[in-house]
């Protein structure tokens, strides 16, 4: 998938209008004082269509689609890790200037900020580079972010209880999205589905008539049962395939803890 149709992709799950990116990035603009921050509905366009965006607009995308920056650069090739690799190697017996910015004395303007509170009690999808997945186990995962997709069920998040527990890792096939109804004999047997809703995701059982999504939960889970007309308030991210869950019962967050404490 090229880089337009991934941010297009993106951000249609998130049910994102070219309007309100408008609005929000035009926030950005003028909080920072720097209008290059602004992403006109023709700027967004030519982003979709294949072109590459400045940093400055670069740096809109990945405030509203929740995606770090660093992955967004990899979307269009640019791999950070790749500058010590083609720098210029330092002589250690010539003396150096430590190098420093317009930065240095005085508080940064404005910056991006995910919480991780948020990040870690809901369920979210993580970004497209498995190596920057600190501290998280990946296999037995395909990890074929052209088809595949990732995601954390949130340590608040019991909507498939011991099937998919809070802290579970999963993977998210994106070309099973038709939620089939058929004999299965066992609740594991029954296909699961990330599902991408009210700017949230939850992995669960889905079972669509006329044009309605409902989102069906596990009987031992404290969630309710969940409808959304399709597809202009909910849509299937794709089928869990895979996942590594959680043996251990997942704790509310707290700084420098990992997301899975024990998995297999």
């Amino acid at each position: 998938m090229d880089s337009g149709s991934w941010i297009r992709k993106l951000r249609e799950e998130k049910f994102l209008q070219a309007a309100e990116l408008e609005r929000l990035s035009r926030a950005i603009a003028e909080a920072t004082g720097n209008t290059d921050y602004y992403l006109s509905h023709g700027s967004l366009r030519d982003i979709e269509a294949g072109g590459v965006p400045s940093i400055h607009k670069l740096f809109s995308l990945s405030c509203f689609l929740h995606i770090p920056y660093d992955d967004l650069l990899q979307i269009f090739g640019v791999n950070l890790q790749d500058a010590a690799r083609f720098a210029s190697p330092i002589n250690p017996s010539e003396t150096a200037l430590i190098p420093t910015g317009p930065w240095e004395g005085r508080p940064f303007p404005f910056r991006l900020k995910f919480s991780p509170q948020l990040a870690q009690d809901e369920t979210h999808l993580l970004g497209p580079n498995p190596n920057e997945w600190a501290e998280l186990p990946t296999g037995p995962f395909n990890l074929d972010v052209q088809r595949y997709r990732y995601a954390a069920v949130g340590l608040k998040d019991d909507t498939m209880s011991d099937l998919l527990p809070p802290g579970s890792l999963v993977e998210v096939d994106t070309e099973q999205v038709l939620p089939q109804t058929f004999a299965w004999t066992t609740l594991r047997n029954r296909p699961i589905f990330l599902v991408s809703h009210s700017n949230q995701y939850t992995c669960c059982w889905c079972q669509e008539e006329r044009g309605e999504l409902m989102l069906m939960p596990h009987p031992l889970s404290q969630q309710p049962i969940r409808c959304y007309q399709t597809p202009g308030e909910a849509t299937v991210v794709g089928r869990v395939v895979a996942a590594r869950v959680s043996f251990v019962e997942a704790e509310p967050h707290r700084s420098g803890t990992s997301l899975l404490t024990e998995a297999t």
